[in-house]
């Protein structure tokens, strides 16, 4: 189970990377954001999400489940961020409070960036609905989560 974690956590990155770079549109809508917000969200994210890899691989190097517990929980952690900002105001109508920065609500961010992307869920009232790309993201974070949980025992 050791591979196929390592290969959805990295996946995962390079989706992420790419979805976040290059505009694909309908899928995404990069060409709505300047290259230096993307450049910074790469610069913060990437790292962050490449982290679960990282320790998951360690832990392995030096027979450690407890480093495969701590990966399976960072990219939990990851899971968990992505399935509360797209998925908590979509099927509850709760928005987290960090959710858009500089006085705009998501909804607003929403209806102007990601509206206008593939979406295949169908609509709650006027919530925001998670694009396509964004869940196809959030179940390779989850697939990855239970692939690196299911992987840490067999590191001992």
């Amino acid at each position: 189970m050791l591979v196929p974690a390592l290969v959805l956590i990295l996946v995962a990155v390079a989706y992420f990377l790419v979805t976040t770079l290059v505009d694909l549109f309908p899928l995404n809508n990069v060409r709505g954001a300047a290259r230096n917000e993307r450049w910074t969200e790469v610069a913060i994210n990437a790292p962050l999400l490449t982290l679960p890899a990282v320790v998951l691989a360690i832990g392995a190097a030096v027979s450690s489940p407890a480093l495969g517990y701590v990966a399976g929980s960072l990219e939990s952690l990851a899971a968990i961020s992505g399935l509360l900002l797209w998925w908590l105001p979509y099927l509850a109508g709760v928005v987290v409070p960090w959710a858009t920065a500089g006085g705009v609500s998501w909804p607003e961010l929403h209806a102007r960036t990601y509206a206008h992307t593939i979406v295949v869920v169908p609509p709650i009232g006027d919530r925001p609905r998670p694009n396509l790309e964004h869940t196809i993201l959030h179940a390779l974070f989850v697939a990855a989560a239970v692939c690196t949980f299911a992987a840490a025992p067999a590191l001992a």
